[in-house]
This record gives structure tokens, sequence and C-alpha cells, in this order.
């Protein structure tokens, strides 16, 4: 089937976001790890595991530089030949990608080896049929320890973001060669190595295992405007954030304690009262003999995301504000409506592709698949606009079709009122569903059950699916929040129109929308 160019926008993101998103638990996950082994042969060869599965390759190497000699050995690695792994080399001076990477500190990216006037291709490389390859230089404590290679016979090119993924990578092997170096053997009390997690950009927190803070690394410090360790040392966690996020942060001290990972996004201001949103990602340490010992939490500052969300509602809301006053045509006004959204998700993807912070750009890239689905409301409209009056279950149920296509694999089944609404609540009324569906999709499971009947001055919005109830934090948002939000704008009765019922054994949600 042909995919429209919002179908194949849409599927790139999607597939981007997930590669990324894979990257960035791989990175976390190895680095985890490497906390808890001081077997560097066993960490290198991870290290190559983990770079095939973010780089969906099948081939990826530890190169090491051979004393007197002007050459790299395939040291450690996966995909190769067992014969290969400790024995074949590669040229080591700057004509080679890994020698050039090593001598000027920086990484080489190439998609196109056979064609490549930089460098030659080594013959190793020839040998498997490598198209494509980057190498990575890794620090070592007084000279540098090697490359880190990915390499691809065939699939899609390599991108920059890989490029930031693999630098993830080796940077943990840095960190690990100088600690098992320096002889720094952890202990079964101390699980975690500081000099590690101060290398971390991110505010990264070792708790014990009732959530008491014990360690917080020198970025988290400075991002929460903290000039002393002691000055939180032994505080139990939950209690540095608000009354309004503090019941996740609970709830996700309870999950790691049961083994899980957790994750959220919550509001907590620094000691100096500047806002601040997080991204926050929770994981168990485990001892030696696999018992529960402490937990590591890593916040990643998204405020600047939070901002583009709201700026983004805030359009959305002067666009309705116009769309209320205007004179002009149905079709017209939902044709503009249309084009200035795709214009939005525009520049939105042009500041994520020149953003150099990989968080930052994919911020970005989730505002612009926000948008592009209120555009698919939008443009559903605008197929009907020479309608004045729209039967409602018409609508939702070719709306409902195009949510199935692009969003589920589930099933959605809709049972609406005949009643007639306005155009320009048909709009409002689309995105609310679109919201609760989605929520649905994400945090459910099962066959998703969609109401809408009319009862005078409302419509009635039921949305259930075969989950298991919603936690009694709910509707406080526990990610973004701007999915509720949106609900709430656009409801016509604020924070007044949603309701969960727990009588019922499903997920269900009540929603009042003013017709």
């Amino acid at each position: 089937m042909h995919q429209t160019p919002d179908e194949t926008i849409r599927a790139a993101l999607q597939k981007s976001h997930a590669r990324l998103h894979r990257q960035h638990e791989l990175v976390v996950e190895y680095g985890v790890m490497s906390l808890k082994s001081s077997d560097l042969d066993t960490l290198l060869t991870q290290a190559c595991s983990a770079v095939a599965k973010g780089m969906d390759t099948r081939f990826a190497k530890v190169l090491t530089p051979i004393p007197d000699s002007d050459e790299f050995l395939l040291s450690h690695g996966v995909g190769w030949d067992d014969a290969d792994i400790g024995h074949a080399t590669v040229g080591g001076d700057i004509a080679s990608p890994a020698g050039y990477a090593i001598s000027t500190y920086r990484p080489v990216l190439s998609n196109h080896l056979g064609q490549e006037q930089r460098f030659r291709t080594p013959s190793l490389l020839k040998k498997y049929g490598i198209e494509r390859a980057i190498n990575v230089p890794i620090r070592g404590t007084t000279a540098p320890f090697g490359v880190l290679e990915a390499d691809s016979s065939n699939g899609e090119d390599f991108i920059e973001s890989d490029l930031v993924f693999l630098e993830g990578i080796a940077n943990v092997i840095s960190m690990a060669v100088e600690r098992i170096t320096a002889g720094a053997e952890m202990q079964s009390t101390d699980p975690y190595s500081e000099s590690v997690l101060n290398a971390s950009p991110d505010c990264v927190k070792i708790l014990s295992a009732s959530g008491d803070i014990e360690f917080m690394n020198d970025a988290g410090m400075c991002l929460l405007h903290i000039g002393d360790l002691a000055q939180i040392r032994g505080v139990a966690w939950p209690q540095i954030w608000p009354d309004e996020s503090r019941s996740v942060v609970l709830d996700a001290i309870r999950r790691v304690a049961g083994g899980e990972s957790a994750r959220f996004e919550a509001f907590c201001p620094t000691l100096q009262n500047e806002p601040k949103w997080w991204d926050v990602t929770v994981a168990p340490i485990f001892g030696e003999q696999g018992e529960f010992a402490k937990i590591i939490a890593v916040s990643r500052d998204i405020t600047e995301r939070r901002h583009h969300e709201a700026q983004l509602l805030s359009l959305i809301d002067a666009q309705n504000t116009k769309l209320n006053k205007t004179d002009l045509h149905l079709e017209e006004i939902h044709h503009r409506v249309k084009n200035s959204l795709h214009l939005v998700n525009t520049l939105l993807l042009l500041q994520a592709n020149m953003a150099a912070d990989e968080a930052v750009k994919l911020q970005l890239e989730t505002a612009a698949t926000r948008v592009l689905t209120i555009a698919s409301v939008h443009e559903r409209l605008y197929q009907n606009a020479e309608t004045q009056h729209v039967r409602v279950s018409d609508y939702l149920e070719a709306l409902l079709g195009d949510l199935g296509k692009a969003l589920a694999d589930r099933k959605i089944v809709l049972h609406a009122d005949t009643f007639i609404l306005a155009p320009e609540r048909m709009a409002p009324l689309g995105l609310v569903i679109s919201e609760l569906i989605t929520n649905s999709l994400k945090y459910g499971r099962g066959t998703v059950d969609v109401s809408v009947m009319g009862h005078g001055d409302h419509a009635l919005i039921t949305v259930s699916d075969e989950g298991d109830g919603f936690p009694e934090s709910y509707p406080k948002p526990t990610g973004t929040g701007l999915g509720m939000r949106l609900v709430k704008s656009y409801s016509g009765y604020g924070s007044l129109a949603i309701t969960v019922d727990r009588s019922e054994r499903k997920s269900t949600i009540h929603v009042r929308f003013k017709l």
C-alpha cells in the first residue's frame, strides 16, 4: 500500500525514536553492568554485543594497538570468525579509519568504504564484505587504549546519532579501564564507582534500599544548585520532590524494590527554586548474592522540551481563538490550520536536526510527532468542510479508522450517538478522543471500547480497555502531562471534566465534553 507523505514521515520518526530509545537503554545497561565487573575481557566482549544490538548490525569489534608496531589487533568482537578474534590485524596509520580515529581522537564515519578517498579499506573488512564503518577512540589511562568499531555489510547508512551511541559505550570502556588498571576493585558494600558516575552529564544518585540519598554526582549537584553533598546525604529521596510529584517517586521506589526498573517524568525545582522538569530512570543494584542492595536513579533535565510543549499548546489555543472569531469558510479555516501545523512540524524537525545535544534533538522530534497527530484530526475535518454540521458517529468512525491504521494493532470499537455537532466543536472532540485512545493503546491492553453519548448540553465520552485499572494517583500526570492538559483544555470543563471509574474491573475513564 502506498504511504502518504505524512505516513512516511510518521513511520520514519517512529523508527528513529525506537532506535534512539534502544541505544539509550543499552548504554545505561552497559554502564550499570560495568560497575559490577572487574573482568576487562568480559566487559569488552559485552561492549561489542551492545554495539551490534544498538546499531542493528552483525559486526562490532575492539581494536587495540600492537606494541612496537603500526597495526591494531582485533582483540574482542562479535560477528567475526573465532579464528580472527585475537589474531587478525588492521593498519594503524592515519590512512586507516581506525588509525586516523586514534591519532586524532576524533570519530570516523564512512558509509561508502569502497568509494572512500580518505582511507584505504583494510583487507579484513574486504574479507567480510563490509561497506560501512564507524570508529571511535577509546581513551586509556596514559595513552589511547584502542578503537571501538561498528561495521555493516548491508542495511541502512549509519547516522550522526549512532556516533553519540558509540561514544557513550567507548566512554564507559575508558572508565572501566581506568578503574581496573588502578586496582579499584568494587566491594559488595559499595557497588558503584564515583569516578564513573561523575563522568555522566545527567544527575545520577545512589540511594539506599529504603530510598535515602547516599551519593549524587557532580553534574547532579550542579544542576540542582547543591553546594555540598552533606546537605542531602541521608535525606529520603522523595522528600526533595514537591508534593505534586512525590507520589510517582514513591511508586518508582516500590517498583524497584520489587526488582523492576521504572521511568517517569516529573517537576522538581532546584534548591534555588529554579523550575526544572526531569526524565527519571530508576533501577535496582543487586549485591554479589543477587539480593536487592541499592537503587540508582538517573535524571535528565527536560525543562527545554517542556517549554517547547507549552509553546505548542499556546499555539493551538491561539489558533482555536482565531477559529472562533473568524468568518472564513470552514474549508479555508481547516486548510490554513493544516498548513500551519505542518509548518510547525517542519520547523521542529529542522531545529531537531540542528540540535547538538541528542537529548534535545529527541525531545523536539517528540513534539513534532504530536503536531502530526493534531494535523490528522484537522485534515479529517477539512475533507468534510462543505458540511455545515457533522454527524458525530460518522466523523468518529472515520477518525478511529485512521487511528487504528496509524497507531494500533489492537481492536478499537466505537459506540456513538447520531447527534449533530457544530464544526467548531468537532476538532476538539476528535483531539480529546485521540488522546484518550492513544493513552489506552500505550498503557492498557486488549480491545479499546469508545463510547460517545449525548446528554443535552454535553456529551459523555467513555474509553475503556482490558487493563488492570488506573493507579490511585491517576489522572495526576506521570508522563509529560501534555495529553491530559489537552483533554482538560478542549473538554470545556477544565479539571472537572475527567473521572476515573474505579468501580469497573477494566481501565475506564469518563470525560464530560461541552457541546
